[in-house]
């Protein structure tokens, strides 16, 4: 019987879509499809999210490596926060399974200044029993390592707990450690895939 649900944050329960916000700005897909790949697709990012360097650290490295890319990255670095808005129908589920009786947690990577922003902003976090942030802990998806501390910190059994990532190496991940999974994206009811596994809402 399934009695957690642990959730990851982007795309999920907080919009995350550079792509989209460096659409407002140029119709070229060329031009956004390469700052994905020099920016959100570096190892630089992937040492945001663990916390080992600092947005400024990141920006500074960013403008650096890619000076043809100043403008974009300086609009980007400024106005991050208007990329993270709640995704209101996947936090109604949320407050339903809360008062359905389920174990609430987060999993995610996320850069430490922007979960810092988002827990003061949006008042669902409180519904979890429990949260785990890549930049907290120093650990990364899809890394084995931070799911074994998610299940071993709050003494979870992966075999009663469902994990909802929309990236799929993280799922394949939690799959190795028989935690039951759901891959959202966009097209997904995440509804209607809880009814699958038996979940209450």
């Amino acid at each position: 019987m399934i009695k957690n649900i642990i959730f990851d944050l982007g795309n999920v329960l907080i919009n995350f879509r550079p792509d989209l916000f460096i659409a407002k700005f140029t119709k070229d897909t060329a031009i956004i499809n390469r700052f994905l790949s020099n920016i959100i697709k570096t190892n630089t990012w992937v040492q945001l999210d663990r916390g080992t360097i600092s947005l400024e650290q990141a920006r500074k490295r960013f403008l650096a490596d890619h000076p043809e890319e100043r403008e974009l990255i300086e609009l980007f670095f400024n106005r991050w926060k208007e990329l993270l808005t709640s995704i209101p129908k996947n936090v109604k589920i949320l407050r339903n399974l809360k008062l359905k009786g389920y174990n609430l947690y987060v999993l995610s990577n996320y850069i430490n200044e922007a979960y810092d922003y988002v827990k003061e902003k949006y008042d669902f976090f409180s519904l979890f029993d429990g949260i785990v942030i890549s930049s907290k802990v120093k650990l990364v998806k899809p890394e084995s390592e931070i799911y074994r501390y998610i299940l071993h910190k709050y003494n979870l059994n992966p075999e009663e707990s469902i994990f909802i990532d929309d990236t799929e190496e993280c799922i394949l991940q939690a799959n190795k450690l028989k935690l039951n999974t759901i891959h959202y994206l966009p097209h997904i009811n995440l509804k209607v895939e809880f009814k699958k596994l038996g979940i209450r809402i």
